[in-house]
């Protein structure tokens, strides 16, 4: 058995003071998933996580199959595929719908069904968002096509900045929503030669499958462009995954090599393994100094950036000074003028995510950063909601953000001393949340009041092994011993979005999860005596910033 960096197992068999029971079967817990993800690094350093197949995706090349009349095979195999979804309505209406309308089974009331789940919508793209939906539901025969949109409604308005698959999207829901509604003088030039150029014979553009199958459904529509459809037609057919579904995107490869070395980091791996992972990130590095989530991806962003910089600078700062130098310069370009941190672009949205990410990321340089850092974790702080949550940007869990956010808070400059005790006010907003929303069984779920799940409830365990929270703790702790395989991974649901708040999942990120977890667990120290304030908190779990 390998021996933790953090506990010698050999203490509990030497006459040693043994720990607690929870925490020799977190130390063996961890050696068991630490040796399933060290398997899953290949030769060349990389963490391949297979991004699971997704109704919507599937739904949609279907029907482009279907209009074009090509591939009765590959049909047959969609249908199958659709056929073997078990969808839960309640959480997941909008796949449903779809299935049921792909299989033909559809219901008088799936179009209703669809309009309430997009007025759910709460994000900050909710009006695009409403916008792309409401296209493809008539694109596929689900409603008819909404005659108050205006060309407006696709147009940049000049106050966002669109990621590139963004850009594309757009473009083919004009044309789609113009050929549709009977507006051919709506379809512009432009959008028709950046959709052609998308389409080569060299791999999935930016592995954004949605986007690559939008800009199809678009393009047939232009019969001199067949070879551009064609060819985009053999890239899609060849990422099918083997159950007969489409992923929404074709690989994760720069997200999941990166957090897992920075789980693998913490729980000790071997050097030479975690060398050649951080080789093959360095290699991804693009010219900005900023990463994408996969290989042949262009459009870098500030999750990756921030994951790559952790693990780069926690594995050697000195043989990777460089990678670092420039990815932190990338993020410090990026923060926006209010503190916050947004995923793609700078000058648009920032999100509080991110900003933890970023902030993170730039810690170890906190007193070179101390003002970037200080109007980072105030804008954190600023848009906290009142249960001690955030917004939760690409995840689904509440405790993916809580736990980033917390993280970053600790991060606080010695400059910045006069923030403290808005700070600690905000972390006992958070820490409350976690403490109410804990299941009886011990771990989270997405949402307070869902059932529990791995990878919410290893979020949950990152925030509270920095605090002194050991009832809370150990009981998370047992949860997740609970739901280990006997390969030593976990199963859990999906937990990523996109487009908000629709749900895609790479198995390998709840494992990977989960190691962090563990060694965050582990690595925990006895934290100092409450301050008096903070204790009279915990006895009025209601009192929150607005009363102080």
């Amino acid at each position: 058995m390998r021996t933790s960096p953090y506990m010698n197992v050999s203490a509990f068999e030497s006459g040693q003071p043994a720990k607690r029971s929870w925490e020799r079967g977190a130390v063996v817990a961890r050696e068991q998933l630490q040796e399933y993800l060290e398997a899953q690094v290949g030769e060349d350093g990389c963490v391949r996580g297979q991004c699971e197949s997704r109704v919507l995706e599937s739904v949609l090349t279907l029907h482009l199959l279907q209009q074009l009349g090509l591939f009765a095979e590959v049909r047959g195999q969609l249908e199958g595929y659709l056929r073997a979804q078990c969808i839960d309505e309640r959480e997941d209406p909008l796949h449903a719908v779809l299935r049921r309308h792909a299989l033909g089974e559809s219901t008088p009331m799936d179009a209703e069904t669809v309009r309430a789940y997009l007025a759910r919508f709460d994000h900050f793209t909710n009006r695009r968002k409403r916008m792309m939906f409401s296209v493809l539901m008539a694109e596929l025969g689900l409603a008819p096509f909404d005659s108050e949109l205006t060309p407006e409604d696709f147009a940049n308005s000049g106050e966002e900045k669109y990621q590139s698959w963004v850009t594309v999207t757009v473009a083919s829901l004009r044309i789609l929503h113009a050929v549709g509604s009977g507006y051919p003088e709506w379809i512009r030039a432009e959008d028709v030669e950046l959709l052609t150029a998308t389409q080569s014979t060299e791999g999935a553009w930016e592995k954004h499958l949605l986007a690559n199958i939008l800009a199809l459904l678009a393009l047939r529509y232009f019969p001199r462009h067949r070879e551009s459809l064609q060819n985009g037609i053999g890239l899609l057919m060849s990422v099918q995954n083997a159950d007969g579904g489409i992923p929404f995107i074709a690989g994760l490869e720069i997200f999941c090599t990166a957090t897992a070395g920075l789980a693998l980091v913490e729980a000790g791996a071997r050097k030479s393994l975690l060398y050649r992972m951080a080789d093959y990130l360095v290699g991804e590095q693009q010219p900005n100094g900023g990463w994408a989530y996969a290989e042949d991806v262009h459009q870098t962003d500030v999750d990756d950036t921030a994951y790559c910089l952790e693990f780069l600078r926690a594995l050697d700062p000195q043989r990777y000074a460089h990678a670092i130098s420039q990815a932190e310069e990338y993020l410090v370009d990026i923060q926006g003028s209010d503190g916050g941190f947004p995923t793609f672009v700078a000058g648009s949205k920032p999100e509080i995510a991110m900003t933890a990410g970023a902030l993170n990321a730039l810690a170890p340089n906190r007193e070179q950063h101390a003002e970037l850092i200080t109007q980072g974790i105030r804008y954190i702080i600023t848009h906290q909601k009142a249960d001690g949550t955030f917004e939760r940007s690409w995840s689904l869990s509440e405790t993916n953000a809580i736990f980033r956010a917390l993280l970053a808070m600790r991060q606080l400059p010695e400059s910045a001393a006069g923030l403290r005790m808005t700070v600690e006010l905000a972390e006992e907003y958070s820490l409350d949340y976690l403490r109410r929303s804990q299941n009886v069984d011990g771990g989270w779920g997405q949402r307070a009041g869902d059932a529990s799940d791995p990878i919410s409830t290893s979020y949950a365990l990152i925030a509270l092994s920095h605090f002194d929270e050991p009832a809370t703790l150990e009981c998370g702790v047992r949860y997740l011993l609970r739901q280990q395989q006997a390969d030593g991974r976990f199963l859990s649901i999906p937990d990523q979005a996109g487009p908000r708040p629709i749900a895609w999942n790479v198995p390998i990120l709840s494992d990977i999860f989960a190691l962090l977890a563990f060694g965050h667990v582990l690595a925990a120290r006895p934290v100092v005596a409450m301050p008096a304030w903070k204790v009279a908190a915990r006895r009025f779990p209601t009192m929150g910033l607005e009363a102080c």
